[in-house]
């Protein structure tokens, strides 16, 4: 993920996908013990059965239901039925038959090298029937298509591209059928028809319902057009049904969770990172080649997004001190002025002595004054009080999470130590925190700053922030006030980039009733 100086806010409806989403992982393991039950249930019944031909059927039942959950065991039992077919029934015609389903397993579970010499080298495609011949035209497409898509991670394979296969498809497979319209989509979308791959891929979803699996396919394809017509909206609303239907049928290779995980990462990185754990765990267990592959160069952009929100709250922590500094030394001179003051005023007092008016009107004087300084000392030690205290809490909570992690680093418990790097969006909320204190200490100490500076600007112009608060331009002329003119020292305070900070002080200069060069000087005397 490109580095960037500010966070990306989901908005309203992804947060409510988002939501659901969570929901459907909180039953997760859930559908996954009920995979597993079928799974044990149906295999005990095939280890039961003595007739060779029934125990055949039954095996090969099991393979499409492993399909997607569990490449080895689909495997174990494919080969075991080619094994069935050619050692003891005899039969070819059952031996292409699960020799086909194998080469196409190879395929959808990236390995493109056992693929290619199973379907393209190791089948006497002569001996066909008419419905292995589609089955494995089928496989071949769907081979060519997962290729294509992922050629840049793969071994290099010189095989037909799938719009090779459309029209054999097109005369073999019966028209108006799913796969006969999944042919037609994609045919669409190579084109660039996506009016028309969209109503041919909103056909195949009325076909099903939302808990089925190919629902998740055709879901995912949905995705894929949305994508391409620019609708980001309904592209993301399409890939989280398409991982709720994962989850529900206990799915493990898939990527719709992975593409969720993807497309969230610059708004929710403790979201992005959840999800990709799953489908980290789901893709090792199902034991593909492709899905951990592509998960792990995922992961970097995750490190770099957790580096970034790990920079912004180091950079919150100092601004922090830097602003402390720079409270105390403008209260510490506020104070240091009013005692000259109010020496000068007693001095005054001694010299009209004589009389009695002045005498009293001076001593009311020094009395208000005297209030005011007990007044600003009470500010200057609460102000004082209240950042030693935020930032004597923060150091704690850091010392603290660094034993943390040192103790699980210790104890070798990484993958606790990833979790718990999973953390919420603190330096976002310190930030705002950070800008609130701001606002609340800078007004105090000038509670007449927005009248006195909209005064220097032309009436179009004048900013009316909300009550107690200020906005960008007022908070850079408001360290400007305080001595600080250096546009890369305010850029590091405030968290933006030079240039928007240029660009802000430009746009309110251009503004100015008087001379815009003169503008800063101004600023500058507010106050005083």
């Amino acid at each position: 993920m490109a580095a960037c100086d500010k966070v990306v806010y989901m908005d309203r409806g992804t947060r409510q996908l988002i939501t659901e989403l969570d929901g459907y992982l909180g039953t997760r393991e859930v559908h996954l013990a009920r995979k597993r039950d079928q799974m044990d249930a149906l295999g005990k019944l095939a280890r039961s059965t003595s007739d060779p031909l029934r125990r055949y059927e039954l095996e090969m039942n099991i393979a499409r239901e492993f399909f997607a959950f569990s490449f080895d065991s689909t495997q174990l039992y494919l080969k075991h039925c080619q094994e069935l077919a050619r050692d003891v029934l005899k039969d070819p015609d059952l031996y292409n038959e699960s020799s086909i389903q194998l080469g196409h397993l190879y395929a959808k579970a990236g390995s493109y090298l056992e693929a290619s010499q199973l379907l393209y080298g190791g089948l006497d495609t002569t001996t066909f029937s008419p419905s292995q011949k589609t089955e494995y035209i089928w496989a071949l497409y769907d081979f060519s298509k997962d290729l294509a898509g992922n050629s840049g991670m793969v071994e290099k394979l010189s095989i037909p591209p799938d719009s090779s296969f459309r029209p054999r498809l097109y005369e073999l497979l019966p028209r108006d059928s799913d796969r006969w319209r999944s042919v037609l989509r994609d045919d669409f979308m190579q084109q660039g028809r996506l009016s028309s791959a969209d109503s041919v891929n909103r056909l195949l979803l009325s076909t099903v319902k939302p808990e089925e699996r190919n629902y998740a396919i055709y879901a995912y394809f949905q995705s894929e057009i949305e994508n391409l017509k620019g609708n980001q909206a309904e592209r993301m609303n399409w890939l989280v049904r398409s991982a709720e239907c994962d989850i529900v049928n206990a799915v493990r290779d898939y990527a719709s969770l992975t593409m969720v995980a993807q497309n969230i990462l610059p708004m929710d990185v403790d979201h992005s990172f959840r999800y990709l754990r799953v489908a980290q765990e789901d893709a090792v267990l199902y034991n593909a080649k492709l899905r951990p592959w592509q998960i792990s160069r995922f992961l970097m952009e995750v490190e770099d997004a957790y580096a970034l929100r790990q920079d912004r709250q180091n950079k919150a922590s100092v601004i922090s001190s830097i602003l402390l500094a720079i409270l105390v030394l403008g209260l510490s001179l506020i104070t240091y002025f009013l005692v000259v003051r109010s020496r000068k005023l007693t001095r005054m007092q001694t010299a009209l002595e004589s009389s009695n008016t002045q005498l009293a009107a001076a001593n009311e004087e020094l009395s208000v004054l005297n209030r005011r300084i007990s007044k600003a000392d009470r500010v200057k030690e609460s102000y004082i009080v209240d950042f030693l205290q935020g930032l004597s809490e923060q150091v704690a909570l850091l010392r603290s999470q660094d034993n943390r992690f040192r103790n699980l680093l210790k104890q070798g418990r990484s993958d606790q130590l990833f979790r718990e790097l999973a953390i919420s969006e603190r330096s976002e909320k310190a930030l705002e925190e950070f800008y609130r204190k701001f606002d609340e200490t800078f007004l105090a100490l000038y509670p007449d700053f927005v009248e006195q500076f909209n005064a220097l600007l032309q009436e179009p112009a004048r900013i009316n922030p909300p009550k107690g608060r200020l906005t960008t331009e007022l908070r850079i002329f408001a360290l400007i006030r305080l001595g600080v003119d250096d546009s890369k020292k305010i850029a590091s305070m405030l968290d933006y980039s030079v240039s928007t900070i240029y660009n802000y002080k430009v746009s309110v200069k251009n503004a100015a009733l008087g001379s815009r060069d003169n503008f800063e000087n101004e600023v500058k005397k507010i106050g005083k």
